[in-house]
């Protein structure tokens, strides 16, 4: 554990700029500058009895300012311990379809997944619609919690077509479900379609993730499918705001 000594400007009392949101920012950027430095020790703030120092502020506006900061993500706090800088965010790659597990392993962080429920169920219409089913087609639900060096980051709720997989429940599903296509069923997913939204974690879904509720959560809806373009899996996936970043790599036409 290192106490971090951070080179900290000092804050405008001429601004007409909350004294919070300016420590905020000169935080956040020291952190940024800390985080691409330091390896993976843990890194403890300066107290907020020292910040009050630093920055010449009530304890309250260091509070406000501290809130903010964990809610981004940058930073933790232990009881009896202190303020700790979070050493790295996880960062999802959307320009290529591949499974979450090897996403995070190719990233350096050990993946692992709980089966919270598996049920044979009868799709809803968007589910059965996006998955091209006939009237009468099963599907599984499969609901997971992906964690990351074991901590939750991800929930995902998977429909199956039971007509592709009849008997995939045989199989352990705490693993790659993109493993088990290919391994068992022969099946190469190819490619596939996602939308991206916003919105507030429920109580259940803050529980399972270790987050308080109403914290933001990015939620992705995916069709993934198969060389003959046909559908495999609708997935929804919700992602933890304050440990999450998406990468997309662009080109021009």
């Amino acid at each position: 554990m290192t106490v971090e000594k951070l080179s900290l400007r000092r804050i405008n009392k001429d601004l007409p700029v909350p004294y919070y949101y300016q420590i905020v920012q000169i935080l956040r950027e020291s952190i940024s500058d800390i985080k691409d430095e330091q390896g993976q020790e843990e890194i403890l703030l300066p107290s907020e009895a020292e910040l009050c120092d630093k920055f010449n502020v009530n304890r309250g506006t260091i509070r406000h300012a501290l809130d903010l900061l964990e809610r981004e993500g940058l930073i933790y706090r232990e009881k009896g311990r202190g303020t700790f800088i979070r050493r790295r965010r996880v960062e999802l790659d959307l320009s290529y379809l591949r499974s979450t597990t090897e996403d995070l392993k190719s990233r350096g962080w050990k993946p692992r997944t709980e089966v919270l429920s598996i049920t044979h169920v009868s799709p809803r219409v968007h589910v059965k619609k996006s998955l091209k089913l006939s009237d009468g087609e099963k599907v599984w639900e499969v609901y997971r919690l992906r964690l990351a060096n074991d901590e939750p980051i991800s929930l995902q709720r998977a429909f199956l077509p039971v007509a592709l997989m009849p008997d995939i429940i045989k199989n352990d599903l705490s693993g790659s479900l993109y493993s088990i296509w290919q391994n068992v069923y022969h099946i190469q997913p190819r490619d596939g379609e996602q939308t991206i939204r916003t919105r507030a974690a429920t109580k259940e879904e803050a529980e399972i993730l270790q987050i308080s509720e109403g914290n933001p959560l990015f939620e992705i809806t995916r069709v993934t499918y198969d060389v003959n373009n046909i559908p495999l899996e609708y997935l929804i996936s919700l992602w933890r705001g304050d440990r999450y970043d998406f990468h997309v790599r662009l080109s021009s036409r």
